[in-house]
This record gives C-alpha cells, structure tokens and sequence, in this order.
C-alpha cells in the first residue's frame, strides 16, 4: 500500500468520500480547503483522508474512510499515523477529529489511537445536514469532537 497526495490532474474518490460524509456540499468545501490524501494498492484507491488548517497549531481530519472491502486491515490506522506524521512536520500540535454521537465504532476507533473527548455540538447533524444520518439503527444528532497532541 503506497498512500499520497491527490494531484491537481487527479479525481478525487467522492464515491469513498461520499461514504464518511454524505454531504456532497461538505465534502467539496473539505477538498477545496483542505489536502486530500489517497491509500492505493496499484492503481486501486483504497483508502482516502482530507485534513483541513483550523489555526496555526491546530489541523482537522475532515473526512477519513476505507473501501469496505479493506476495512478492519489496519488501512484507516496507517492513514492517520500518516496524517499524525505531515501535520506534525508542517507545525501543528494538535489534531481534531469530529465524528457523530452514534458512530460508536470510529469513537473506540480514535480512542485506540490516543484521541480524547473534547466537546458536543449538541444538534449538528440534525441542522447542518438535509437527510437524516442513520447509523447504528439511530439518527445522529450530536458532532463529537475529539482531540489529540501530535
């Protein structure tokens, strides 16, 4: 597995995108402010993550997520010690990631990598997006953020 930055001249993998935040609006915003970086295996994309600036010491993971078919392989760890790796090089201390109260699996997923909880957005789902996010048999309501040193 080889991961790098998505080129100027290269597709972004919306479809992949499109699964980690379906808000096609949201996911361009990140793609137009942020860097997107993709896991391939050959030419296959596999994996995608788009980290965005929130202050000078401060970057976010904005969207993180693993073709179905490579998921529980270790792919999505590699993709943020990756992501933990650049940010700290370009200066940043601190790596946020924001996730929703009923994705109880990516919670235990950044807590195994040393994120912890920092704040609720009590309502995020619920006002910032148009269709109703159902995960777990239950609509996300609230944005968990969760935050880590680099």
């Amino acid at each position: 597995m080889e991961i790098s930055k998505l080129g100027h001249s290269e597709k972004a993998p919306m479809e992949l995108l499109l699964e980690a935040d379906p808000s096609f609006e949201m996911v361009e915003k990140y793609l137009f402010s942020g860097d997107c970086y993709l896991a391939k295996e050959g030419d296959e994309v596999i994996g995608t993550i788009i980290l965005t600036p929130n202050t000078a010491n401060e970057i976010e993971v904005r969207n993180i997520c693993v073709a179905e078919k490579y998921r529980r392989q270790g792919i999505g760890k590699d993709l943020l010690k990756y992501a933990f790796r650049i940010s700290k090089m370009e200066g940043y201390e601190t790596i946020i990631v924001k996730t929703s109260d009923v994705s109880l699996d990516a919670i235990s997923f950044y807590k195994k990598l040393k994120f912890e909880h920092s704040f609720i957005v009590k309502g995020h789902f619920i006002k910032y997006y148009k269709e109703p996010i159902i995960e777990n048999g239950k609509q996300a309501a609230d944005q968990i953020v969760m935050k880590r040193k680099l």
